[in-house]
């Protein structure tokens, strides 16, 4: 049941950062089901923005890997797919008359799928501490 919730989460973060990157205009503030204070944010952060949802990416793929051997073979194919993912993302732009492929865009995309694997790591040490006292 648990993998079950860490998929669904995963695929909908996913769809999220299709859906936002390949809306017609960049301006995300300017959706009425968005707030106003994020819009602003992400339009004041182009290329940061991007990264914030890979971080939740990054941080759900390894709980789900946290369980399994072999952890740092599934890490690179978890951080390679999150790679494919944001370039995905990225050249769907190219289609899209006010989007524009941007290389940035891929790196603070890597960059946030490695800080949230980082961030879970670094989470499940302490946990795995906590336990041990």
């Amino acid at each position: 049941m648990k993998n079950l919730i860490l998929i669904l989460l995963c695929l909908g973060c996913v769809f999220l950062v299709f859906y936002f990157s390949w809306l017609p205009n960049p301006d995300i503030g300017l959706k009425s089901y968005f707030p106003k204070w994020l819009g602003h944010w992400t339009n004041a952060n182009p290329n940061l923005r991007t990264a914030v949802p890979f971080v939740f990416l990054g941080i759900l793929s390894e709980i789900w890997v946290c369980k399994h051997s072999n952890r740092i073979g599934k890490r690179f194919w978890i951080l390679l797919l999150l790679g494919v993912i944001v370039t995905l993302a990225e050249v769907g732009q190219l289609y899209l008359p006010k989007r524009h492929f941007d290389w940035r865009d891929i790196a603070w995309g890597i960059t946030g799928s490695v800080v949230g694997v980082l961030i879970a790591v670094a989470l499940s040490k302490v946990i795995q501490r906590y336990r041990e006292f």
